[in-house]
């Protein structure tokens, strides 16, 4: 055993990562008899196996999370998101695998609206998005989403992702009060009571409303009904059998005033109840810990209750979820028996659901992991056959992508083997138990959560107690670590009014949340705050609950070995990428490239190498690029070869199961009213300088001139038109994306009984022309497929113009040349100019390609008024709901740093929220609170 030491402390110890001073790798040979020296040459060398794996796979394929702080957690129509992104690696370092960051902004039925681009140097990256209502913002419920293109490799639930509302002046005003009673099955009738006052919390008194019962865009129901005196009106009516997406929207007469209220009715035969053994499996035999989530139409958890029954329908076991509709229970499994769930739903339904099946042979992991206890309590199970093999097992404890821990057994002596593993040895955050066979082949799996609080510590001091308005706030920043060390870091920090910003402590993530925990474990955790915040018992167990279920179906330990999985190349900076190939597609080596660019002017070559590729970088700021790409020989001259860009474009963003965030005016509080309120005020004043003074809006109209158009009218002379710069704004996209984003009212459609499927705006059959040729006469047998994929085969970068006619001023001089026999008013023409003015029939320029990247979003300063001494404004009113933001604050060797901001101009109390990172494996958060108070006279 001596010897045994030495090649532990010698060869093994030494060369695992250590991922806090603190924190040591230890490896442990765990037997229950004496082991023969060549056995232990054999473990020795079968560890340092288990090691060099893990070592390869995470400098080969290392994990990337990416979290973004935002200032606020909604947000009105004119406003500004200012956020702070954080790219770090599974040690929280910051990652060197990717330096690019792609945000999506997606609407409530899944749409993206935008997409952008941003800069991670050394793990860091901030900026801001306009919510402008011309880029296709209206009020609702959008999602941003974050991700690297490395991170594509391992799957779309491993994203960040955040939803949130947008307020907005295309709503109604009303303030509404939802009840919903049933239904508890299909055939039931849905009651719906709604009281409605206005802003101002007057009763809408004797209102006829038009109300629709909606299904996505179906009208399952509609009634006219009248408000009685206090503003209440009630509503019944029965859904068909396959009803989702419900909403009801309420619209007043003559005002047309309308408000949409999203309906959640949970049907209790819709529960999706799932059960997961700890440790993956049940084994006849062997006593199991069953974790279990049930989980609602609107993705929530539903707390539920009930029995476990076996094959003669004799109670076993009871369940009872602990939050969340998350729980577990203790079940003594018998061989071949057959178990089943009856659970207990909301109005009372039992429902059957089926246990997961018994395996004959095998072994379970089972972990103790008491909330005051140092240590975890390890517990491996096998069955007799099993154990009788003789084979000896590794126990691999990993955190952060490093093996913290390791141990080898056998079952020699029994088939229980219990170890209690310090948990001292592991850093906060998950912690992954893996069995594996010694040729690393996993048996079972379970995650645990290790608090032993080593986090940041970030405190928030202010030089004085409370402040006035317009006083100017000093607020010192001092950062430690768990044992008092000063912290040298990177931190962003936000301050909102309480006024208008209502911050949810347990609903809102944080960086803790999102890095130690959420980053971890797919589908969506509801108020994640809850399971770190509070250390209860109940919490401790809500979070060893929320592991065995979430965590059960985590990122498995074969995939990390196999190389197959990984397809999408990490992208580390802006550049331009791609391959010549001749006319039999193959590579043309040593060819010169060059890249041009007018805005601004940019002049590149470079030549190919033996696979044909070349690549362009080191370039300067560019907020819309537009590349035009050449291949010439050596006299300079193109000729017949393709480039071909590499381009991966972006995923489609899978819409996980999450609720709709409810708007504004739905069962609101006095906080979001008064952001209601003051959001269209802000938006006018736009946070303007002081003395300043806002003006009406004045709209410039003017026609848009696209050269080289053949609108029979005169180029412009269009009811709807996109010019080159437009264009050059939509990058990729399909010609059938412009049309139905930029075009009111396209869309496909089959008018019945005699009209054919094709694509109409505002019920007017549209026709297309390229280049001044009708698309359907070039070629005769486009059917309406065939139409469909002409439209989304081509891209925007092909055309430089586009002209929608649809009144009778523009659709005469179409409609008498194409279609004289048909009605003018039946009608609508698009006429499309390219590039290359050939009609139709679109043909590259050989040697030649025109190239528009997404561009990489540059944040802008974030304005922070200054008033002077006893200033008072009384023509500019502060609105600020944030009243300052600062993306990049760093803390110098002592940990300490300042920050500045005026407060604004009326008595309230604001919230500070700060995080950030030593970008060495700490994290922090803290949020505080300054006191704004009158002055005195």
């Amino acid at each position: 055993m001596r010897i045994l030491y030495k090649v532990l402390n010698r060869f093994i110890i030494p060369n695992l990562i250590s991922i806090k001073k603190k924190v040591v790798v230890l490896l442990f040979l765990l037997v229950s008899q004496t082991i023969a020296i060549g056995q232990i040459r054999q473990l020795h060398e079968e560890l340092l196996g288990v090691k060099a794996s893990n070592d390869s796979l995470n400098k080969l394929n290392p994990r990337e999370k990416i979290y973004l702080q935002f200032d606020k957690p909604y947000y009105g129509l004119g406003d500004t998101i200012w956020f702070k992104a954080y790219l770090l690696n599974s040690f929280l370092t910051a990652s060197e695998k990717s330096g690019i960051i792609n945000i999506d902004i997606a609407n409530q039925e899944n749409k993206v609206l935008k997409r952008y681009k941003i800069a991670a140097q050394n793990g860091l990256g901030w900026g801001n998005l306009k919510l402008d209502e011309n880029k296709g913002f209206t009020s609702g419920t959008y999602t941003i989403t974050a991700y690297t293109n490395w991170m594509r490799n391992f799957g779309q639930n491993y994203f960040f992702s955040k939803s949130f509302y947008i307020t907005g002046s295309d709503e109604n005003g009303w303030l509404i009060e939802k009840r919903v009673e049933g239904p508890t099955k299909i055939d039931d009738s849905v009651k719906v009571k709604l009281l409605l006052h206005d802003i101002n919390k007057k009763p809408v008194a004797n209102k006829i409303l038009k109300l629709q019962v909606l299904a996505g865009d179906n009208n399952l129901y509609k009634q006219a009904i009248q408000t009685n005196d206090l503003g209440l009106l009630n509503l019944k009516f029965k859904l068909p059998g396959k009803a989702a997406n419900l909403s009801i929207m309420a619209e007043s007469f003559p005002t047309g005033k309308k408000a949409v209220i999203p309906l959640e009715l949970n049907l209790s035969q819709n529960i999706d109840l799932q059960f997961m053994p700890e440790g993956g499996y049940l084994v006849g035999g062997l006593p199991a810990h069953v974790g279990f989530k049930a989980i609602g139409e609107d993705g929530k958890g539903v707390d539920i209750s009930g029995i476990i029954t076996n094959h003669e329908g004799k109670k076993v076991a009871v369940f009872n979820a602990l939050r969340y509709g998350i729980g577990s229970f203790d079940l003594a499994v018998q061989k071949g028996e057959i178990y089943t769930a009856k659970a207990t739903l909301p109005g009372n339904i039992i429902k059957e659901y089926p246990l997961p099946l018994i395996k004959g042979t095998g072994t379970i992991v089972t972990v103790k992991n008491e909330l005051l206890s140092d240590s975890l309590e390890v517990s491996i199970f096998a069955t007799s056959d099993f154990a009788n093999l003789g084979n000896d097992y590794f126990l691999i404890g990993k955190a952060r992508g490093v093996i913290c821990y390791a141990a080898t057994f056998n079952f020699i002596r029994g088939n229980v083997i219990k170890k209690k593993i310090a948990k001292s040895l592991f850093p906060d955050g998950i912690t992954k138990l893996v069995m594996l066979t010694t040729n690393q082949r996993p048996l079972n799996e379970r995650m645990t959560y290790i608090g032993n609080h080593d986090n940041l510590h970030i405190r928030l001091k202010t030089n004085l107690t409370n402040y006035a308005p317009h006083d100017s706030v000093a607020l010192n920043i001092k950062v430690t670590d768990d044992v008092g060390n000063p912290i040298a870091g990177n931190f962003s920090m936000a301050v909102t009014d309480d006024a208008e910003v209502k911050t949810d402590t347990m609903k809102d993530g944080n960086m803790l949340t999102q890095m130690l925990l959420t980053a971890d474990l797919q589908g969506r955790i509801e108020q994640p705050n809850y399971y770190l915040s509070s250390k209860t018992a109940e919490s401790w167990q809500a979070l060893d609950n929320l592991l065995i279920t979430q965590g059960w179906i985590g990122y498995n330990w074969e995939q990390y070995f196999n190389s197959k999985t990984i397809i999408f190349k990490p992208v580390n900076g802006f550049g331009v990428k791609g391959r010549v190939l001749n006319g039999f597609n193959k590579p043309v080596r040593q060819t010169n490239v060059l890249l041009f660019s007018k805005s601004p002017t940019i002049l590149m070559s470079t030549t190919t190498n033996n696979n044909g590729e070349f690549y362009f970088d080191n370039f300067p700021r560019i907020d819309t690029p537009i590349f035009v790409l050449k291949a010439v020989n050596k006299s300079g001259k193109s000729f017949n070869v393709d480039i071909v860009i590499d381009n991966e474009g972006s995923p489609e963003i899978i819409k996980l199961k999450r609720p709709l965030v409810a708007p504004w005016y739905l069962n609101t509080d006095t906080t979001l009213i008064s952001y209601a309120k003051v959001s269209n005020m802000v938006t006018q004043h736009d946070y303007m300088k002081p003395g300043t003074r806002a003006l009406s809006e004045v709209k410039i109209l003017g026609m848009k001139i696209i050269k080289g158009s053949q609108n029979l009218n005169g180029s412009g002379n269009a009811d709807f038109a996109l010019n080159e710069r437009d264009l050059e704004k939509a990058l990729k996209k399909s010609w059938l994306q412009l049309f139905e984003e930029k075009i009111k009212g396209f869309q496909e459609m089959n008018l019945p009984p005699h009209y054919p499927l094709s694509y109409y705006m505002n019920f007017k059959e549209v026709i297309f022309l390229v280049d001044g040729v009708v698309l359907t006469s070039v070629y005769q047998s486009m059917d309406f497929p065939a139409l469909k994929n002409y439209l989304q085969s081509h891209t925007a970068e092909d055309i430089k113009g586009i002209e929608v006619m649809s009144s009778s001023k523009f659709v005469g001089k179409y409609s008498s040349r194409f279609y004289p026999y048909a009605s003018p008013d039946n009608l609508a023409f698009v006429e499309i100019t390219t590039r290359s003015g050939h009609g139709p029939i679109i043909d590259n320029t050989p040697g030649m390609y025109l190239y528009k990247p997404l561009p990489l979003s540059w944040p802008a300063q974030f304005y922070k008024p200054k008033f002077k001494v006893n200033d008072v404004i009384k023509d500019t009113p502060d609105f600020r709901p944030t009243i300052n933001w600062e993306p990049n604050i760093f803390t110098d060797i002592n940990g300490e740093a300042k920050v500045w901001f005026y407060a604004g101009d009326k008595p309230t109390t604001y919230t500070v929220i700060i995080e950030g990172t030593n970008m060495n494996g700490g994290i922090g958060y803290e949020r505080g609170k300054i006191c704004i108070e009158t002055k005195n006279k």
